[in-house]
């Protein structure tokens, strides 16, 4: 499964591709799963585990080690492959949306929750942490997604600054 996603992306992933290249059954895999998009939800829990936010007394150095993480899965060969057809996918299908929507809520919360606990701390203003996230993660899926370029690690340090510059509190 993961094989396919990483040289064939997304639309390689049926279970009668899986069928014939694994020998497992069709049937096996109807009993594990109830279809191809669960068992896409679930490898793509493997390939972008969730996100772990530290919670160190230096917000901007806990939120660039987390998008250096971020950048890194958004980059991995997988993601490059698969993401573009999983969203138009997600357009399609409701299972992959809610399977897709899910998946991001799952790997939003944790970022969302330091953002909060920073704003809660006095670190930062208190805005929208949802809004945040976005300012944050958005640059580096607009690169790979459209612009089709690498984020290297002084780009993320330089968003992380640059968001967090518009939101820190002066004394």
């Amino acid at each position: 499964m993961h094989r396919l996603l990483e040289s064939e992306g997304l639309g390689s992933v049926t279970f009668g591709r899986l069928s014939r290249e694994t020998g497992v059954s069709r049937t096996t895999l109807y009993r594990h799963w109830s279809g191809p998009s669960e068992l896409i939800s679930e490898a793509w829990a493997r390939v972008a585990p969730s996100n772990h936010a530290a919670h160190t007394t230096d917000l901007q150095a806990d939120l660039v080690e987390l998008f250096l993480s971020v950048r890194d899965v958004v980059e991995s060969s997988t993601m490059r492959r698969s993401l573009p057809t999983l969203l138009v996918a997600a357009q399609r299908d409701q299972v992959i949306a809610g399977l897709h929507a899910d998946f991001v809520r799952d790997r939003r919360q944790p970022i969302v929750e330091r953002l909060r606990l920073a704003a809660a701390d006095g670190q930062i203003a208190d805005v929208d942490p949802e809004l945040l996230v976005d300012l944050l993660s958005g640059p580096l899926f607009y690169r790979q997604l459209i612009r089709r370029t690498r984020t290297s690690d002084d780009d993320v340090r330089t968003f992380v600054a640059t968001v967090l510059a518009s939101v820190t509190r002066r004394p």
